[in-house]
C-alpha cells in the first residue's frame, strides 16, 4: 500500500494451497461430447419433440423439407443474400410455413 516498499520473501520452496480445494461449476469434465452431436439432437428437440415416428419416417420429413427449401424462389434472394440477420431470420420462417 505504501509506495518504494519492499517485501522481503522466504527463499525455500513452498507449495500453495487454492483458495476453495473444492471448485464447483461448470468445469471440464471427462466425457467429450461431438458438437455435431449436440447440434442433431438440438434439432430434434426442436422440431420433432412430440412425434411419434420412426427414425426413418422422421429423415422422410427433414428432407423433405429440406427439398422444398432449397426449390423456394425466394430463398436465396430473401435469406442467403440478405445481411439483415433478423430479416433474414424472418423469410426463413415465411419460406418454411408456404
Amino acid at each position: 500500500m505504501k509506495l518504494n516498499t519492499t517485501i522481503e520473501l522466504d527463499a525455500t520452496e513452498t507449495e500453495i494451497d487454492p483458495q476453495n480445494p473444492n471448485p464447483r461449476g461448470a468445469h471440464g469434465g471427462d466425457e467429450q461430447e461431438d458438437p455435431l452431436d449436440l447440434i442433431i439432437r438440438s434439432f430434434n428437440e426442436r422440431w420433432f419433440q412430440g412425434w411419434e415416428a420412426t427414425p426413418d419416417e422422421q429423415r422422410v420429413k427433414f428432407v423433405n423439407i429440406a427439398q422444398k427449401m432449397r426449390a423456394h424462389p425466394d430463398l436465396p434472394v430473401k435469406y442467403a443474400e440478405n445481411p439483415d440477420s433478423q430479416n433474414a431470420d424472418i423469410a426463413l420462417n415465411k419460406c418454411l410455413m408456404k
